[in-house]
């Protein structure tokens, strides 16, 4: 089993392979390109042919913990959390 971290970066580098096959692409949305909604950070995985996503939702449902904190991708380097 393989996952993927899929965060906002990878979202656009996605579509950037999208609109490098096809520039008509540019300026449309995700659903009109063929991609899949990006709504936040994803971990991805595909486990005997089913594609698996799971997200922070899934881990503080069951975790029964309150959906509140901060994302450390969002500090700089040079800052302390």
């Amino acid at each position: 089993m393989k996952a993927k971290i899929y965060d906002e970066s990878e979202a656009n580098k996605e579509e950037e392979a999208v609109f490098l096959k096809d520039p008509q692409m540019q300026g449309k949305s995700r659903a009109e390109m063929g991609l899949k909604e990006f709504k936040g950070v994803e971990i991805r995985s595909t486990m005997a042919g089913l594609d698996i996503t799971i997200t922070k939702a899934h881990f503080v449902k069951l975790l029964k913990l309150k959906d509140q904190g901060k994302a450390i991708s969002k500090y700089k380097k040079n800052e302390h959390y």
